[in-house]
């Protein structure tokens, strides 16, 4: 017994040291693995929480733009106050003065108009008494009593300081949307709380207000203790983590169950510890086998029986050829690697399951060691499974010789790296998309700078036609006659009408691009609209006629309506000429409204790209005018957005004429979406 213990002690030990690093090196992979995955979690909780602090900022900032544009006048009218509140898509909306007294609300209700309301409310308080932009708690609405959460954002005007605050709805607003697909990981959480613990928005639909106490008592006792950690709910560990959103008295938290944030990293934790637990068993085996060796050929017998043993349930697949390349036996691992039998691999050469172009490689290894010139190799090949696929492998080869020092077989480690080199190619491929997307981003901000150096020669045009008519006006309107001071005001209210026109393009497409607009259609007297449209073009009398018999109604977004309409009649003016006919008649569910130039038309090579966005005809009348290629494109996008549609035809014997069709009964709420259905061309 003794004498056994002498040779089993030094292999014993090493054995021992190289399990015990084998094991070290393995966990600190594993734990090294789950850090780099909890990194890349909290990385993408982060981004989120910014993007919600960026849409905020956003939102303040257009809401603060959009005030002083409309809302600065000293008696803001109901009109200008509904128009500026429905471009946000907002269900509720104030307008304080600077002593926090209720000038306009949306819904209205007359009975609140004039009351100091702004010590209601925290976040009107700020802005009306500190002058900066506030975001509220989950609060009740002024008018109608529902949950929402307001942006309070002041402006100055020449008539003192006053306060716009809007309203989204709590559970139905974008931010729900976003964090819907924030994190794409099964079962997580995301919620975006207030102060008060009330869920402002969650990645899961929710209808009514809740605290998140209510709605994960677990979770809410983990971040009171620290944002970011884990915690244990129904024997489940969850990893979360937390931030604030800066300028908000808002905190978005994530959390997900390490089952699922660590479920990438099972299929290798497990492959190292089959491989760590076979190395220590095969270790083990060549110990024992190494010192019974030398006591007996019974023992010896033995410990070919375990390492047999070892090779048919070894978790890697294992191969022996003889020095033919013929299997002479393999274990059930690599029966299941490669989709076969073992009696159907049994007798097979190694190229009949190996990839074509990895033949020449395999046969040339083969030989080598068959004449003596290598022990053995280690090589990246490919196994074409029963049903096709190809299997992705590396293999480690030994030569085996008999008593005479004879290669006599040819043993073979096969791991299956199938998955793995998909995961790489997956980083290859989601690194590729970021190269795309940043193109894609570079592209956007030269189409932007484009845009703002359009935007600035085509708004100033009519804004120094506007002051340079009123300088002539101030200057000598005692010496002019009655007929040249109408000319010179006819000349500032058409400039005016086309400032206001284009401003409110660019808002339309800033809502538009941000997913924002959503269209709201009503029935309505499209005669009515289309001469209100006609009025606010501030044409010349008798350039432009309507047609239309009584009553004949459609369903469509007022304000929408007017900007398609004004674009139309717009473009008739603008790129036709007189006279411009319109004409309005019912077709079974739709009623057709046909704008009708007798200018020199569209050319045909543009026409396939009217209705696209930022483009203008190269030849034609269109390069003796100004714009910014921006109408048709809005018009074709609030059109589909409304349920409409709208085509060209040429008019006969010459001009252009746009067909808007509208439908007549009323059809679901739409939003208006980033790549609108292609508009219908009339032949």
């Amino acid at each position: 017994m003794r004498t056994g213990w002498r040779f089993l002690a030094a292999p014993l030990a090493v054995w021992l040291m190289l399990t015990c690093l084998g094991t070290g090196v393995l966990i600190w992979v594993e734990r090294t693995t789950k850090d780099a995955v909890v990194q890349r979690y909290e990385w993408r909780a982060g981004l989120a929480a910014d993007f919600v602090e960026a849409l905020v900022t956003d939102l303040i900032a257009r809401q603060n733009t959009q005030a002083r544009a409309f809302l600065s006048d000293q008696a803001v009218t109901a009109v200008d106050f509904t128009r500026s509140v429905g471009g946000f898509g907002y269900p509720a909306a104030v307008l304080l003065d600077a002593e926090g007294r209720l000038l306009q609300v949306m819904p209205p209700d007359p009975a609140l108009t004039g009351q100091k309301i702004s010590q209601r409310y925290r976040h009107m308080d700020i802005a009306v008494t500190e002058g900066r932009p506030a975001v509220s708690s989950v609060v009740a609405s002024a008018v109608e009593g529902l949950p929402v959460v307001a942006f309070a954002v002041p402006y100055g005007t020449p008539y003192g300081r006053r306060v716009f605050s809007g309203a989204v709805a709590v559970g139905s607003s974008q931010l729900s949307s976003y964090l819907a697909t924030a994190i794409p990981l099964e079962g997580a959480k995301v919620h975006l709380v207030d102060a008060a613990d009330a869920v402002v928005a969650a990645n899961h639909p929710h209808t009514v207000v809740n605290l998140l106490i209510n709605e994960e008592p677990r979770l809410h006792a983990a971040l009171s203790r620290a944002g970011t950690g884990r915690y244990q709910d129904g024997g489940v560990w969850w990893r979360y983590t937390s931030r604030d959103i800066p300028g908000t008295p808002w905190r978005l938290s994530a959390a997900v169950s390490e089952d699922v944030l660590f479920a990438s990293t099972s299929g290798s934790r497990a492959a190292g510890r089959a491989a760590l637990v076979t190395a220590s068993g095969v270790g083990l085996l060549v110990v024992a086998a190494t010192a019974r060796a030398r006591r007996n050929r019974r023992e010896l017998r033995s410990s070919e029986q375990r390492l047999r043993k070892v090779f048919d349930n070894s978790r890697i697949g294992m191969a022996l050829t003889d020095m033919d390349g013929r299997m002479v036996r393999v274990n059930p691992t690599l029966c299941h690697m490669l989709g076969r039998t073992e009696t159907d691999l049994l007798g097979r050469h190694v190229t009949d399951v190996t990839h074509p172009d990895d033949m020449m490689t395999t046969q040339r290894n083969v030989r080598d060691c068959r004449t003596g010139r290598i022990d053995g190799f280690d090589i990246d090949k490919r196994y074409v499974h029963a049903d096709g696929h190809i299997v992705d492998a590396t293999i480690t080869a030994s030569l085996l010789r008999d008593e005479a020092d004879r290669p006599q077989y040819i043993a073979t480690q096969i791991i299956d790296m199938t998955e793995r080199h998909a995961l790489a190619d997956e980083r290859r491929r989601d690194a590729a998309e970021l190269a795309r997307h940043a193109e894609r981003l570079e592209h956007a901000n030269e189409q932007m700078a484009d845009f703002m150096a359009m935007l600035t020669h085509d708004v100033r045009q009519p804004l120094t036609t506007i002051v340079s008519a009123g300088e002539l006006l101030l200057d000598d309107w005692p010496d002019l006659e009655d007929d040249t001071r109408l000319h010179y005001l006819r000349r500032m209210t058409t400039a005016g009408h086309r400032a206001d026109q284009l401003v409110t393009e660019i808002l339309t497409l800033a809502q538009l691009d941000a997913g924002a607009l959503t269209a709201r259609p009503v029935r309505l007297d499209v005669a009515h609209a289309v001469r209100e449209a006609v009025i606010a073009q501030g044409a010349e009398p008798g350039t432009i006629t309507v047609t239309a018999p009584d009553q004949v109604t459609a369903f469509a977004d007022p304000v929408h309506l007017q900007l398609l309409l004004g674009n139309l009649l717009g473009n008739a003016t603008k790129y036709g000429a007189p006279p411009v006919q319109v004409v309005i008649t019912p077709d079974r569910d739709r009623t057709l409204v046909r704008v009708a130039d007798s200018g020199e038309g569209v050319p045909a090579a543009f026409i396939p790209h009217l209705f696209e966005r930022f483009t203008r005809a190269e030849t034609g009348v269109a390069t003796t005018k100004s714009g910014t290629g921006l109408g048709l494109f809005l018009v074709a996008r609030l059109a589909n957005a409304s349920g409409a549609t709208i085509g060209y035809q040429p008019n006969e014997p010459h001009g252009a004429v746009f067909i808007l069709s509208l439908p007549r009964t009323p059809d679901p709420v739409r939003p208006v979406i980033s790549a609108p259905a292609s508009p219908v061309t009339a032949s």
